[in-house]
């Protein structure tokens, strides 16, 4: 009989900057949930032009993109927002200014930050690392009391230098006045050279690593589905907690980092923030 494996979870500790660019490199990244708009901007307080949330948090995320293993993260939940989204800093949704707003469409540019990846341990030795990324985009989003979609288009400026589209759709239910429950699928589109970069074996990382080369084209990065649950807690204080699904495409489960040892084409993520608001 065949024994089911389960992926193994590995709790570390990240202190000061190092525990601030590990995050940030988790949560800005990928935008592995992309839930349409923020929730801990949902409301903006009266007479308010500026509001900050800033509190702790908890992420349970793979060890590297295609990674079978899994790490628990301390995370900041972090956002300073102008006018609820007229300018904007997050830790989930990058960088970013909303220069159209009209008949519920939003749309502006966006910068997001992708931290390297290291080759160190975790299957990965002899493969290099995957350069610090900055990358810039734009965004176009529609909000519905019921309903919200996003969609994202970046280019890394530099590092990986590839370029991404990311999609995602979100059904909205509203339970009493505190608590807002979210939840819908999710799209990601690579090119070649963001393949090349976290997927593909070349020469010199088949001869370190000891994978096949592979030299992956553009597609489907992933397909999944995402969710939240936001609690108002107090017009200060917001608990929320998410999870995510996705699918790796075709090209990126093809690659020998992911159908090896250390590799899975289903990808998980979970956590939960707490949040104290300031306003002025």
């Amino acid at each position: 009989m065949i024994q089911p494996s389960f992926p193994r979870v590995d709790i570390q500790s990240y202190w000061g900057v190092f525990v601030f660019s590990r995050v940030l490199s988790v949560l800005f990244a990928g935008a592995v949930l992309g839930v349409a708009g923020s929730p801990a901007s949902a409301q903006q307080p009266s007479g308010a032009n500026w509001t900050f949330d800033i509190g702790p948090g908890v992420l349970v995320t793979p060890w590297f993109e295609g990674s079978a293993n899994y790490r628990v993260l301390p995370i900041p939940a972090l956002e300073l927002r102008y006018k609820r989204d007229r300018f904007f800093i997050s830790a989930r949704e990058g960088i970013g200014a909303t220069l159209l707003d009209a008949e519920g469409f939003k749309a502006g540019p966006v910068l997001r930050y992708r931290f390297s990846r290291d080759q160190s341990g975790n299957y990965l030795n002899g493969m290099g690392s995957v350069p610090f990324t900055v990358e810039g985009g734009a965004f176009l989003r529609y909000d519905h009391p019921w309903f919200g979609v996003r969609l994202e288009a970046r280019r890394g400026l530099g590092g990986h230098n590839g370029f991404l589209f990311d999609s995602a759709l979100d059904g909205r239910l509203r339970l009493g006045s505190g608590l807002m429950l979210s939840a819908g699928p999710r799209l990601s589109i690579s090119d070649a050279t963001y393949n090349q970069a976290f997927f593909g074996v070349d020469a010199a990382q088949s001869a370190g690593a000891g994978y096949g080369t592979y030299f992956p084209t553009g597609g489907l990065r992933s397909v999944g589905v995402g969710a939240s649950a936001v609690w108002r807690v107090t017009d200060r204080i917001t608990f929320a907690t998410f999870g995510g699904y996705n699918r790796l495409g075709d090209v990126p489960a093809a690659s020998p980092i992911v159908t090896g040892p250390g590799g899975s084409a289903d990808q998980f993520t979970v956590g939960s923030a707490l949040s104290w608001r300031f306003s002025w």
